[in-house]
């Protein structure tokens, strides 16, 4: 073995055997180390490299300036070009929701034992009598007021089906909503729930007395409408698997975003022959 390749291996530190990979794998890493060590000279580095492996390969390709420029640049800048990627993945992380996601204009969810359909009925029937609106979203969350405190196993639900409720509820992201009587009585005992009266009364919408259900307001005591019992509603209850157990109650949230549709919504719906 030659004077200048026993040098230039020991400068590089690799075994007289070692391979191509070896050599580039020992060479990456020494321009690394030199970002921060001052007393590595990674000119006499590149040499050796180059020696090295002009040796090891059986047609040897002299390194272009180009790229032993960039090779350099890229590991004496590492820290900052990954700091620059991972702003600009957030910054796509975060804008390409906002600009491909579009809020719906009328939200409507099943909150309870339920299981969806796959039926369109609702959707089209809003549609048609609301032309106004260009996206409406129906989801069937299965959830039950009691989580896990329920005395039989077969009753117990995941409670985090709650807390995903409670946050729905308070973002807004929650407007028709149709429950049963436990998620109901939930959903009523955290002040949620916005009055029916009002509307009831502003569409002259007439409602049997015996599918009214009422609440008690916090702030007067007096007895308000908060629910409407939905049971014999068909467009309503054939949007989903029922058991005959659970009841069906159509209720608002008081944090609807778009209250002018759930409105008009409720009053197709209670309406609808």
């Amino acid at each position: 073995m030659d004077d200048l390749r026993k040098q230039y291996l020991e400068l590089l530190g690799l075994e007289e055997d070692c391979t191509e990979t070896e050599i580039n794998t020992k060479y990456d890493y020494i321009c690394m180390r030199a970002r921060n060590d001052k007393s590595i000279d990674i000119d006499e580095a590149t040499k050796a490299y180059n020696y090295l492996l002009n040796l090891n390969i059986e047609d040897p390709k002299p390194v272009k300036p180009i790229v032993e420029k960039y090779r350099k640049v890229w590991f004496k800048h590492i820290g900052t070009i990954a700091i620059i990627l991972i702003i600009f993945a957030t910054v796509l992380a975060v804008a390409i929701p906002m600009f491909t996601n579009k809020e719906p204009d009328l939200t409507i969810s099943y909150v309870g034992p339920y299981t969806a359909k796959n039926t369109k009925d609702i959707e089209n029937y809003l549609y048609e009598k609301m032309p106004n609106l260009k996206n409406i979203l129906m989801e069937t969350i299965y959830a039950t007021a009691a989580g896990n405190d329920t005395r039989y196993k077969e009753d117990s639900y995941d409670a985090s089906s709650v807390e995903k409720l409670s946050l729905l509820l308070v973002s807004g992201d929650l407007e028709i909503i149709v429950c049963d009587d436990a998620v109901y009585r939930y959903i009523l005992s955290y002040n949620y729930l916005l009055e029916l009266d009002d509307i009831l009364m502003e569409y002259g919408i007439e409602v049997n007395q015996k599918n009214i259900v009422y609440g008690i307001k916090p702030s007067t005591g007096e007895k308000v409408i908060y629910g409407i019992n939905v049971q014999d509603n068909n467009l309503l209850s054939e949007r989903v698997y029922v058991n005959e157990e659970y009841p069906m109650i159509l209720c608002i949230s008081n944090e609807s975003a778009n209250l002018d549709n759930v409105k008009q919504a409720v009053r197709l719906l209670l309406t609808a022959e």
